[in-house]
């Protein structure tokens, strides 16, 4: 007998800018030159301290860090959308997006550094540092998206996960709550194509990860995340949405992870050298410079001053994070809770009994002051 057909979805996928920088013109969103020029910026800006970090590193003076090299689009651009009440909780790999929402990142360097002196956010700012346990942050955010409905004042929550994350169960949870209440959140996939040394292929049998919210009362797109501009619009169009009671979106950019999954990561050793050529000439910096320069906003004099501008900007925040004064030890034992345990007061006095045994009282008045509450 013939079925009945009682619910159907068709995934779209936005592209806007083509490789040689052409831009389909129905599709173009309201941008002004001056925030055109702002993504440019902080894309470009955000690659040249990438590679110095990578620098850094290698040389010992950085601990593990995670690459964005090929993601500037999905990092730098989606923030631009948002008002600076609004929540915005990114991953490990999320620099980009902590560098446009305003962070100085002298303290993304002394964060992987292992100093927790690097979670500091700029005044009045509503970013969450990452966790490092992939997915764990996406139910809060749809808390997060909660409160924000809650208040009335069309605020918005915008959160990312990775390719592989989308098929864990945080997310799954953080949708079904999400679709239920129609909280104005924003989920994006980051779909780099690589978990580590999983392929995309591995992670999911669908066709696209954005139809996986259909399942939720969630809108979905797929996006060219290497196309700013698409990246921009979706995002913008989605926050629209949230601020009126419209519910949350989930938007998968299709970008590529250019470099390795981090410096402790060998990606040679899982993929080939063809794929990684083909998706550079993908590069969302170039695409965007060409798109620029056709439109008569950028040229060889402009990004000469940007290239010297960003090393003197760079110089000053790897010089900043090297002259940090050592922390206090006994920051450890802070903000861990409202009131400390027992145990927690006895280790914290032991440290103490152990820094004076060392280099007696006077020690412990030369380090700065311990920060955070205790107990």
């Amino acid at each position: 007998m013939p079925l009945k057909t009682v619910a159907s979805i068709d995934i779209q996928r936005l592209e806007i800018l083509d490789a040689d920088g052409s831009v389909d013109k129905s599709l173009m969103p309201n941008v002004s030159d001056a925030l055109l020029l702002e993504m440019y910026r902080l894309m470009f800006q955000i690659r040249a301290f990438d590679e110095r970090a990578i620098l850094l590193q290698r040389s010992g003076r950085l601990g593990t860090y995670p690459m964005i090299t090929g993601q500037e689009a999905t990092q730098c651009v989606p923030p631009l959308a948002l008002r600076p009440t609004d929540w915005v909780v990114p991953t490990y790999r999320g620099g980009g997006v902590y560098f446009a929402r305003g962070m100085q990142m002298r303290y993304g360097l002394l964060y992987w550094a292992g100093d927790d002196r690097g979670t500091r956010f700029p005044e009045g700012n509503h970013d969450m540092i990452f966790s490092i346990p992939v997915g764990t942050h996406l139910t809060q955010v749809a808390g997060l998206a909660w409160g924000q409905k809650l208040k009335g004042r069309g605020g918005a929550a915008l959160t990312y996960c990775g390719d592989g994350t989308s098929s864990k169960g945080d997310l799954h949870e953080a949708l079904t709550f999400a679709g239920q209440f129609k909280l104005p959140a924003i989920y994006i996939i980051e779909n780099n194509g690589w978990a580590i040394s999983v392929p995309r292929k591995r992670q999911a049998a669908s066709r696209t990860l954005a139809q996986k919210a259909w399942g939720y009362g969630v809108r979905g797109l797929q996006v060219d995340g290497n196309d700013a501009l698409a990246v921009y619009a979706a995002t913008l169009e989605a926050v629209d949405r949230a601020r009126k009671g419209g519910g949350p979106t989930l938007i998968e950019c299709e970008t590529y992870r250019m470099s390795h999954h981090t410096t402790a990561d060998d990606a040679t050793r899982y993929r080939d050298d063809e794929e990684v050529a083909l998706w550079r000439k993908r590069d969302p910096i170039s695409r965007f410079k060409k798109f620029l320069t056709k439109r008569k906003l950028w040229d060889d004099k402009k990004e000469k001053v940007l290239t010297a501008k960003t090393r003197s900007w760079i110089d000053a925040e790897v010089k900043a994070y090297e002259e940090f004064p050592a922390p206090n030890p006994l920051n450890m034992f802070s903000d861990n809770y409202a009131a400390a345990p027992w145990n927690l007061i006895e280790q914290r006095a032991e440290l103490e009994e152990v820094l004076k045994f060392k280099g007696g009282a006077e020690v412990l008045m030369e380090l700065p002051p311990s920060e955070g509450r205790f107990p």
